[in-house]
């Protein structure tokens, strides 16, 4: 069975594939060109708890979405897509997962570190199990 985090990360991962292809999914931002949109991962928490009944756990994600200067509702579709699609999902291979939405959010900013400027999507998720 994988670790939890795991579980998160390669549900994520598909789920990600779905809106920008799996070849536009990276574990880190990439250095090279690429083609837009594409998302990338930024950070996984789990933070494990205990009760009489056994064990439980939160679980958080950060990850981005990039696209070009003239793709601002592209980013904000996907973002809202990608939290729609989460909600809906209730196993991460083997564990049972849900969506906590008061603790999943997302930004969106223009970055002008770069011409043309770009927008990305910076969503936090956090997971109940």
């Amino acid at each position: 069975m994988k670790s939890l985090d795991q579980a998160i990360h390669d549900k994520l991962w598909s789920v990600s594939a779905g809106f920008v292809g799996n070849d536009n999914v990276f574990e880190y931002r990439p250095m090279t060109e690429t083609a837009y949109p594409f998302i990338d991962f930024q950070d996984f928490q789990t933070n494990f708890g205990s009760t009489k009944n056994g064990l439980t756990a939160t679980a958080s994600a950060t990850i981005n979405i990039w696209d070009t200067e003239d793709s601002r509702k592209n980013v904000s579709n996907i973002c809202n897509d990608l939290i729609q699609q989460l909600v809906t999902i209730r196993d991460f291979y083997g564990y049972p997962v849900a969506l906590k939405m008061n603790g999943t959010n997302f930004t969106i900013t223009k970055d002008t570190t770069v011409k043309p400027y770009i927008w990305r999507g910076l969503i936090n998720l956090e997971f109940i199990v």
